[in-house]
């Protein structure tokens, strides 16, 4: 639409429109004039209005909102200056201005901008008489200035020739009134080119100009008198942007550095060579410094700007100048150099507009309060001055951004935008933790950050990643309860256990951490090492629970049906004063009713299913999970059938809570802590993926840290005195002829038959089983090519093996065979038998698994073969010095555990473990695979940080398997 057209359709709209006049002045004291169209509200013009463009049209044909005194003020500005045509606000007539300003006032539409956004209606007051004088400013200066009867009148004028046809506005009454002065011609001339005088141009100004002045009776300036003054220098460091056409977006942030003088009452820059001055109301004080020490000051602070790129004086007029387009020079300068320089004596000064002015937090707040839920929620705040800064508002906006794992790279800090225009900056580590930290929280405006109570115990991490000066306010029970929690326990004195045995420092350590767990009315995981006594810990723990007359019904510990008689003779042994039942096999149904009578029952996975209903209805002080990995999958009936138990206190026993991949963790303190670790879909893609895919370390120091309360492990590398030496020793064997050529084949005939068989199908559970097989049988190649019915071929590692035990008998050492074939265990056993060297055999199939493992133990037999499966678990065998992994198995937990079996507390020999290993075969790429995988599985054991690889076996990795095994010629 065009203008006419507007301006017609806002004339014929409901609201008449009246033409007003806003007058106004700048800081040179001009006046200019500002035309625009208002609705009238009740009589009244609504201000500002619509601006008001002069157009030639209104002035021939006026629209009803011009009325004939509009039209002749209109053509009065066009007439004395055609720049008003098309324009919509301009200076006055110089010609007869006062005449032309009394028609303004006259129409009772001129107003002036008296406070922001209040307009006030001018009015005509009366003429005043004005004289000339002479002032003196701070710096000593004398300038000519007009005298005003009241403080309140100001002088302003039309023109920017200086004293030329001055006006007056009284800003109290709101008046403008005609300037009466009594200068002439040549007076006015004289006066128009004067600038303000300095003190040493005084005189000069006295001996050009006095007898002109005195007779056109004007005033003179005076003589003042003068004195040297001692002053402090003071470097000024100004930080401004500048506009510079070459730099990207026509900016500059640039520091100058410019020099004060400071008296006890004054303080001013150096500007040029002459010394500054200031005047006190009675004398001329003239500042005196040494100029050599600015040449000092200026070397100590360039030395501490040398990160910046430097300009360093293009004349001795000029300050310094450093410029740096780096956003991090900016942010060293505020985060670390401002400090120096301040030590330095130095003021910082910062120009409006700048772009790069960082600010830190002054102060941290934290306000907390109960929630419904019984959890709390908490409000985060830092400050910056008066400013108070919403946390969570922070966070959300890095999560907006997409940038909640690195919120400005390593080593660099994250900005934030404040309503001011500064750039609060937060170290990126702390940013990072506490994002880390919170990310996962339910977060809302207003109330804050919402805690459940099944994870109260994450406050003492919130307040660890939290500066050490936060002010904590409101309910904070919960936060001293969670720092509590997260101390060391209070080491009880060891003679109250009750036990008949001495418990190693480390061992009743944990006896005292259980008790500590307790108090603080949360479960826990034993995880120490295999071998070091986690059930003696768990027994004096119950016995000092029975002591202190806490056991008040039966503790149940569940396990595997193999470790139920060892169980039942440590208690015997370490704490008979505490009363065992087994409930197992046929005629346990009898013992239910009498089961409060008591200390402790024991009962295995097996059954528990079975026996739901009646572990449901019998009261317990304790549930127990030993070898608590049986339940590392949810998804199981019996993870399924221990959540269903109702028990206050639990506690888990594990050496590997980690077998294959990070759930089973989750799983395990699920148990013992619902809720500890959030939802199995929330810990999956928090720290699961994170972790296991991702490589994330960061996410692996939160879990460890989230998880420690609830978890206590102690490797054996910790307690090495207390364990004699462990030797690792990968035998590499090079295949027979015959065992290669046949080895070969296999292998490409494999993999023509793994590549037919993938291609017909793509269910990834089908090709995952695919691989398996095809690396099974590659693997039994290198075992003996017997176990793939090829007992003609020749097996190098059988041989081998079997040497090895001839010799290591003959040097009266006791030997543990692991194997994962119990086939391969067979033809071993006939290779013995062939060599009259006794043996013990022990696999799933096995009755009377105790009784072979006293027989070894009392040095019956000195091999002991042992299938890997049957054996992993509740043996223990310290008469054996020599363990031999006859072939490698995909879990290295698996593994250790088996190494375990001798290596563990009650050995006193040292233990040489052998892990056989065919040449440029495909046990070669499994036992490098292995030693991968085993890295998150031995980090989250021992709490220690993780190196970022990957953990499970998955189908890549079977598969590149193949493709090494394949590129092998």
């Amino acid at each position: 639409m065009s203008f006419l057209a507007n301006l017609r359709q806002q004339n014929n709209s409901e609201q008449p429109l009246q033409l007003c006049y806003l007058l106004s002045i700048d800081q040179q004291h001009i006046a200019h004039l500002h035309l625009c169209l208002a609705e009238l509200h009740q009589a009244r013009p609504h201000l500002p209005g619509k601006p008001y463009f002069v157009q030639l049209q209104h002035l021939e044909r006026p629209p009803q909102f011009l009325s004939p005194q509009d039209r002749n003020i209109l053509q009065a500005l066009v007439t004395a200056d055609a720049e008003w045509f098309n324009h919509q606000s301009g200076g006055l007539p110089e010609l007869n201005t006062w005449g032309f300003l009394q028609e303004l006032l006259a129409t009772g539409r001129c107003y002036s901008e008296y406070q922001p956004g209040r307009w006030q209606l001018l009015a005509q007051g009366e003429d005043c008489s004005l004289q000339l004088c002479w002032l003196i400013n701070e710096r000593g200066e004398q300038f000519l200035d007009w005298q005003t009867p009241q403080s309140e009148s100001k002088v302003f004028y039309v023109s920017r020739t200086r004293f030329c046809k001055p006006l007056l506005y009284n800003t109290r009454d709101h008046r403008l009134g005609l300037a009466i002065t009594e200068l002439n011609a040549q007076a006015e001339k004289a006066i128009s080119k004067i600038k303000p005088l300095n003190a040493d141009a005084v005189e000069y100004f006295l001996q050009c100009h006095q007898d002109d002045w005195e007779q056109l009776t004007l005033p003179l300036p005076v003589l003042l008198s003068c004195e040297e003054t001692s002053a402090q220098l003071i470097p000024l460091i100004v930080c401004q942007s500048v506009r510079v056409p070459s730099e990207p977006h026509g900016i500059r942030n640039e520091i100058q550095l410019h020099f004060a003088l400071a008296t006890e009452h004054y303080c001013t820059r150096i500007e040029g060579k002459s010394a500054p001055t200031y005047w006190d109301g009675s004398r001329l004080h003239q500042l005196q410094y040494d100029e050599s020490e600015i040449k000092l000051r200026q070397a100590e602070i360039a030395r501490n700007l040398a990160y910046f790129s430097a300009r360093q004086h293009f004349g001795e007029d000029l300050p310094s100048v450093w410029y740096s387009r780096k956003e991090e020079d900016w942010q060293q300068l505020f985060g670390e150099t401002i400090h120096h320089l301040t030590a330095l004596g130095a003021n910082v000064v910062i120009a409006q507009h700048f772009f790069q002015h960082y600010v830190f937090a002054d102060s941290w707040q934290v306000e907390m309060q109960k929630g419904d839920d019984k959890g709390v929620h908490f409000s985060i705040h830092l400050s910056v001055g008066k400013l108070q800064i919403d946390l969570g508002e922070l966070l959300a906006q890095l999560q907006t951004l997409n940038q909640q794992l690195k919120p400005a790279g390593k080593g660099k800090n994250q900005r934030f935008t404040l309503p001011d225009g500064r750039l609060l900056l937060i170290p990126a580590a702390q940013i990072k933790s506490l994002t880390e930290e919170l990310g996962d929280l339910r977060y809302e405006a207003g109330v804050g950050f919402q805690l459940p109570k099944r994870e109260l115990h994450r406050l003492a991490s919130i307040h660890h990643r939290l500066p050490s000066a936060t002010d904590w306010q409101g309910d904070l029970d919960h936060l001293h309860n969670a720092i509590n929690l997260h101390q060391s326990p209070i080491v009880l004195d060891s003679k109250l256990s009750c036990v008949n045995a001495e418990l190693r420092p480390y061992q009743w350590l944990g006896v005292c951490w259980m008790q500590h767990i307790k108090q603080h009315n949360i479960n826990g995981l034993l995880a120490d090492d295999m071998g070091l006594g986690k059930t003696l810990q768990t027994l004096a723990h119950l016995s000092f629970e029975h002591q202190q007359q806490r056991l008040t019904h039966p503790a149940l510990i569940i396990m595997p049906t193999t470790l139920l008689q060892n169980w039942a003779r440590e208690i015997k042994r370490f704490t008979p004063q505490l009363r065992v039942k087994i409930i197992h096999g046929v005629n346990r149904h009898q013992w239910w009713a009498s089961l409060n009578e008591y200390d402790i029952v024991l009962s295995s996975y097996q059954l528990l299913i079975n026996d739901l209903e009646h572990w449901q209805a019998q009261p317990l002080s304790w549930l127990i999970l030993d070898e608590a990995q049986a339940i590392k999958n949810p998804r199981t009936r019996v993870s399924q059938a221990v959540r269903e138990i109702a028990c206050e206190n639990k506690l888990c026993l594990s050496g590997t809570p980690v077998e294959n991949h990070l759930g089973e963790l989750w799983s395990i303190l699920d148990f013992l802590m619902p809720g500890c670790l959030g939802s199995a879909k929330h810990f999956k893609s928090h720290f699961q993926k994170p972790v296991e895919l991702d490589g994330n370390a960061n996410r692996m120091a939160q879990l460890l840290e989230r998880i420690a309360p609830f978890m206590l492990r102690r490797s054996k590398d910790q307690i090495a005195r207390d364990l004699p030496a462990k030797t690792e020793i990968y035998q590499s064997i090079p295949l027979n002829d015959d065992q290669q050529q046949f080895y070969q084949q296999l292998k490409s005939l494999c993999w023509s038959d793994l590549q037919t068989q993938l291609d017909d199908t793509d269910a990834p559970g089908q090709q995952h089983i695919m691989v398996l097989n095809a690396l099974l049988k590659l693997r039994q190649a290198c075992c003996d090519p017997a176990l793939l019915d090829a007992p003609h071929i020749s097996s190098a590692k059988r041989e081998y093996c079997v040497q090895m035990l001839c010799e290591l008998v003959a040097e009266k050492r006791s030997v543990l065979v692991f194997s994962q074939f119990t086939s391969m265990l067979e033809l071993l056993a006939e290779a013995l038998t062939k060599e009259n060297i006794p043996y013990l055999m022990l696999t799933g199939k096995s009755q009377h698994r105790q009784q072979l493992v006293d027989d070894f133990q009392a040095g019956k037999a000195p091999i002991f073969l042992i299938s890997l499966k049957a054996g992993g678990t509740g043996l223990n065998l310290t008469h054996a010095d020599t363990v031999i992994h006859y072939d490698p198995w995909w879990n290295q937990a698996a593994e250790q555990q088996a190494t375990d079996r001798a290596h563990r507390i009650g050995q006193d020999k040292p233990v040489f473990v052998y892990k056989l290993i065919t040449e440029n075969t495909i046990e070669e790429k499994i036992a490098a695979l292995q030693a991968r995988k085993a890295v998150l599985s031995q980090h989250v054991n021992n709490q220690a940080q993780l190196s970022g690889e990957n953990f499970a076996f998955k189908f890549e990795d079977l598969m590149s398997l193949w493709q090494e095994e394949n590129s092998i010629v």
